[in-house]
């Protein structure tokens, strides 16, 4: 008889040495986290400067939620640096801080930026979690996997020499690049199950199943940011288009980032995002839905970028021979990165 074992096993043992090479040699998602890294940061300054003004209402020692009642709300392994005084000067050090800190964590990322932006958008969070919009709750799970990922190699000073290092250093698998990619990958998991949950809820639930659900939240007084929005939901046609696709869109994220064909991940994940959009804009829900674009961002690879740059500029080529009113062929355009970049994607 011939043994038929060492088959099987050199194709498990090619398997894996594959799946080594893809998690410990290269690092993935850099373009997604470092779109992250900017919208944590953008949006933390906004949550901030929207109420400069009352900050000492809503968080200083002498708010509405006194110290004593924001230290009984916060959960278990919370914290809050707020808390620590009840000076006036403490306090001011603390919030300008943040705002500093958030817009320097927006441009240069970085871990060190990333741990202490960490720390600070912990602490404002639990100081008063009464005028939280909801995004924070995935944003405080999302900034501690990105202390171990690389936040800064786009859209960040140094960031194409930082990316000839990432290339250099990526012929042989490494602990840290490792962790970078198992970090990332947590990013897209946490933010995949978010979305199948909130999914499973919305069709689980009356109100999103009769369709009027987007009827009755354009009624609620905090979220009715102009007339023509109420008037829009008060077309049933509208309304329960609007609330089947985002029920459809959200139960098929997961799927959709999971897929082999590029089309179906942007095209899904680009949906998701005008659906935050819509939030943003006639919600309200700014900050909130800056967080969740930057989540989102993370789940597109690197290569979707790179194809909708390229397809970007041919279209805008395009637009621009015909505004000209001059038959010109489709330019040839690359990818914003370097040669090398691209032969390293």
């Amino acid at each position: 008889m011939h043994d038929v074992t060492p088959g099987p096993l050199a194709a498990v043992n090619a398997r894996l040495d594959r799946a080594i090479a893809r998690m410990a040699c290269r690092e993935h998602r850099l373009i997604g986290i470092a779109l992250l890294r900017i919208a944590i940061g953008i949006g933390t300054v906004m949550y901030c400067l929207a109420d400069y003004g009352n900050r000492q209402f809503f968080w200083g020692p002498n708010s509405y939620n006194s110290p004593e009642l924001a230290a009984k709300a916060i959960p278990h392994l919370g914290f809050s640096l707020f808390l620590v005084s009840h000076s006036q000067w403490w306090f001011e050090l603390l919030f300008h801080a943040t705002i500093l800190v958030s817009a320097a964590f927006a441009v240069f990322g970085g871990r060190a930026l990333t741990m202490a932006m960490a720390v600070l958008m912990w602490s404002l969070y639990y100081r008063n979690q009464d005028i939280l919009e909801g995004g924070n709750n995935l944003v405080e799970i999302l900034i501690i996997f990105m202390v171990f990922t690389v936040s800064n190699a786009y859209f960040a000073p140094g960031a194409e020499r930082r990316r000839e290092r990432l290339r250099a250093s990526a012929r042989q698998p490494t602990i840290r690049t490792a962790v970078h990619n198992l970090a990332a990958y947590l990013i897209v998991f946490q933010t995949a199950v978010l979305y199948l949950t909130a999914g499973y809820w919305k069709i689980a639930g009356k109100v999103w199943q009769d369709g009027v659900a987007m009827y009755y939240v354009s009624r609620i007084t905090g979220f009715q940011m102009s007339a023509t929005y109420a008037h829009w939901m008060s077309n049933a046609t509208l309304t329960t288009a609007i609330c089947y696709f985002t029920i459809f869109i959200e139960l098929a994220f997961p799927f959709a980032i999971l897929s082999s064909r590029g089309w179906v991940r942007k095209s899904i994940t680009l949906s998701v995002e005008a659906m935050h959009l819509g939030i943003m804009a006639f919600m309200g829900l700014v900050p909130f839905a800056l967080l969740m674009i930057g989540a989102d961002f993370v789940c597109l690879r690197d290569e979707d970028y790179g194809a909708m740059w390229i397809r970007a500029r041919r279209v805008a080529g395009a637009v621009n021979g015909r505004l000209r009113g001059v038959r010109t062929p489709s330019p040839v355009v690359s990818a914003p990165f370097s040669e090398a970049e691209q032969q390293h994607a």
